[in-house]
């Protein structure tokens, strides 16, 4: 830290915060989003019932669509946060000049360990998610 402080600025050590604020909500959004309407469509195909199994599968389908969607940012963010100072003049650039250079699907590098990460995660978020609301329900109904 001290490093980059020195030699690139103490701005430096900021570089890349506006790409991770919007993977954050690109994550978000997508993981909620994706889950509710994956579940209610699962639900209602009469196979599946409200239970942990659909729910895992719920979450597992949403951590899919959260990597996908995350995964160009995240490739961006990576970018942004190891330029060299000047390379790129912010997001948009470097979106444009990585597309340009080496075509859309490198917006897609490292997808399969994004989503060996972030599956478990968002499993394991609704999961417990639907347990929570389970018990609430039980504590409301008594």
């Amino acid at each position: 830290l001290s490093r980059i402080a020195r030699e690139e600025g103490v701005l430096a050590l900021w570089n890349g915060v506006v790409p991770t604020v919007a993977r954050a909500m690109v994550v978000t959004a997508s993981q909620f989003a994706a889950y509710d309407q994956i579940k209610e469509t699962l639900l209602s195909t009469g196979i599946f019932r409200d239970n942990p199994s659909t729910h895992f599968t719920s979450g597992f389908l949403a951590g899919f669509v959260a990597s996908c969607t995350s995964n160009p940012v995240d490739v961006i963010k990576t970018r942004i946060m190891n330029m060299k100072p000047g390379q790129y003049s912010g997001p948009i650039d470097c979106t444009i000049k990585t597309v340009r250079s080496e075509g859309p699907l490198a917006l897609y590098k490292g997808f399969v360990p994004t989503f060996v990460r972030q599956a478990p995660f968002v499993i394991v978020t609704f999961v417990t998610l639907e347990q929570i609301k389970r018990f609430y329900r039980y504590l409301d109904s008594r």
